[in-house]
């Protein structure tokens, strides 16, 4: 059976929602990075550069209301989890597009599209669960097994590709520039695995 929260929870919820937009906004941008020309991912890396601070206001935010307030919708180390995990989310986005500058790989595997478009899975996924967290469903059930299921795929994905990287690679440099990228992409899929078990602990406590 659902279970919602009373109406004196709501503006913590709308702190969440709120703070998970920026999930939304950091893997749109981190999209057209990997599709753009050098000069143009500059560019787009300094607007991650602003998603990645309003994040990190946003995430400041949500830990002060917590902080101030007596009762909670769910346990307050879940909530703090919740609030950190999401700007873990977007920091490691905002990471993975500096390596991109910083490094300046020559060509990026066809995978690393896959996994960027995990990561706007999860997001979507992410923000549509923060928007309706005050009740807890079979869809928020359906938010951790779907998350789940991504990131299995996106540990494929970069398995497949760091192995083809080290067998065919004849620039060791370059191979090195290219393992940057995708492991902070896969740090990045492997957060919102954490966060999906941190929303797994909440449901399983309030059911």
């Amino acid at each position: 059976m659902a279970r919602k929260k009373s109406s004196k929870s709501n503006s913590l919820f709308e702190l969440l929602s709120a703070q998970s937009q920026y999930l939304v906004d950091a893997a749109d941008i981190l999209t057209r990075i990997i599709s753009a020309d050098p000069q143009e991912r500059i560019t787009l890396n300094e607007e991650l550069h602003k998603v990645e601070h309003g994040a990190d206001t946003a995430c400041h935010t949500v830990l002060n209301k917590i902080n101030q307030s007596f009762v909670l919708p769910f346990d307050r180390e879940d909530l703090y989890a919740l609030s950190n995990v999401i700007d873990d989310c977007v920091d490691f986005m905002d990471e993975a597009g500096d390596n991109i500058i910083l490094y300046k790989p020559g060509r990026l595997p066809e995978g690393v599209f896959t996994q960027v478009e995990i990561l706007r899975n999860c997001a979507a996924l992410t923000k549509k669960t923060m928007g309706k967290l005050a009740v807890i469903d079979a869809s928020t059930r359906d938010y951790w097994i779907e998350i789940n299921q991504l990131e299995n795929q996106g540990d494929q994905v970069y398995r497949s590709m760091v192995s083809t990287l080290f067998g065919e690679a004849t620039d060791a440099l370059e191979a090195l520039k290219v393992k940057m990228v995708l492991d902070t992409l896969e740090e990045a899929i492997d957060a919102f695995e954490k966060l999906s078990g941190t929303v797994e602990s909440i449901a399983i406590k309030e059911s």
